[in-house]
């Protein structure tokens, strides 16, 4: 580029760099390849999560995968209590040497989210934010697209939900090089709102500002989820997971354990089919399974992060989000008669810390919903 050019804002760049990588050749013929074979988008409910800024454009995830906004409040309030009050040495113990002023500080932001829904905070020099993702998935002629060739799906059988994930700790920058087709795809997905029967309007308009307020966007580590082929289309019946092997792992769960208590109509004859189908489905890890009547298939879904001036893009107004935050839910409980039980608490009221999981996210939360078209708007 000419010295003279004109450089635009972090946010509204898409910076295509030279790669000699042939398995990032072998990616982007593939992409492209996608492109044409699906060339419709459709999407899943967003998902939520939590950001640290580690540079002027740049955000780190500490975690996703959250069903609502105040599920990823949630999550982030509780690291910080783990980061206040664990000691080195603990797994959710803070990453580096934390002092004790910085130990009040993250003592009092998490107090405060316990009262309050905040998506931006700032604690002890350190800027946090909640962000949404949409969940895309292509769908063409044969319906929605499976996972391709060169997507990661190292996880044995059975071990899917337990291989490290690949969203926790992934940096968003928008300045980041990336290949020509990853540049054309984002550029695809740039204008498109929610289209079609069943969206409420508040849910378009939102959608329809979102794409003049944060118009860059930025694909995160592919997923993958279970579609059921039912009434002539094939629809998302799970949430998205991080690998191909951990949705598999649940669709054999569900053959096995679930849909027999789920379904107690199943006769002897339809269980024995079901369980003999996840049995097939561990030993051969392909893409599509019939159980009995019933048709699955694993489909690829890329969750999608609109990023504007002011970083990646803060929850909606429409999204759904109907908790309130903790501290507020038990003040209301108690208002109703609901007591609580208050053994566990130390002397300022406030939870023992520490707690037996870090509040990360890092599961496959359920999405709770299907699939609706995307178009342009």
């Amino acid at each position: 580029m000419d010295d003279d050019a004109v450089q635009l804002p972090a946010h509204l760049t898409v910076r295509v760099g030279p790669t000699d990588d042939p398995v990032a050749a072998v990616v982007g013929l593939e992409a492209w390849e996608s492109r044409e074979k699906y060339p419709r988008l459709m999407m899943m409910p967003p998902v939520f999560g939590s950001l640290e800024r580690v540079g002027p454009s740049a955000w780190r995830i500490l975690d996703f995968h959250s069903t609502t906004p105040q599920m990823a409040r949630d999550d982030l309030g509780h690291r910080f209590r783990c980061w206040a009050r664990t000691e080195p040495g603990h797994p959710f113990a803070a990453s580096w040497d934390i002092t004790a002023e910085e130990r009040a500080a993250y003592t009092a932001a998490y107090r405060r989210m316990d009262w309050e829904a905040l998506d931006e905070i700032a604690v002890a020099g350190r800027e946090y934010r909640i962000f949404r993702a949409e969940q895309v998935l292509r769908s063409g002629p044969e319906g929605i697209e499976p996972p391709r060739p060169t997507d990661p799906d190292p996880a044995e059988v059975g071990k899917g939900h337990r291989a490290p994930s690949r969203v926790r700790g992934f940096v968003i920058d928008p300045t980041a090089a990336v290949t020509l087709v990853d540049g054309i795809l984002r550029l695809d997905m740039t204008a498109l709102v929610p289209a079609g029967h069943g969206i409420p309007e508040d849910v378009r308009a939102d959608a329809r500002l979102a794409s003049h307020l944060y118009p860059n966007v930025l694909v995160l580590p592919v997923h993958c989820a279970v579609a059921e082929y039912g009434k002539g289309r094939w629809a998302p019946m799970t949430a998205a997971c991080e690998s191909p092997q951990a949705a598999r792992d649940s669709l054999a769960a569900y053959l096995r354990d679930f849909a027999p208590r789920m379904l107690p109509r199943l006769t002897a004859d339809e269980r024995a089919r079901y369980a003999a189908a996840a049995d097939r489905l561990d030993a051969e890890r392909g893409h599509e399974l019939s159980a009995g009547e019933r048709r699955f298939r694993l489909v690829r879904v890329e969750p999608v992060v609109r990023l504007g001036p002011d970083g990646p893009e803060l929850p909606r107004t429409s999204d759904w989000d109907p908790d309130l935050p903790v501290k507020l839910q038990e003040q209301r409980d108690r208002e109703a008669g609901i007591s609580y039980d208050d053994d566990h608490e130390n002397d300022d009221g406030e939870s023992d810390g520490g707690g037996e999981d870090d509040g990360g996210g890092d599961g496959d939360g359920d999405d709770g919903g299907g699939a609706g078209a995307l178009g342009g708007d």
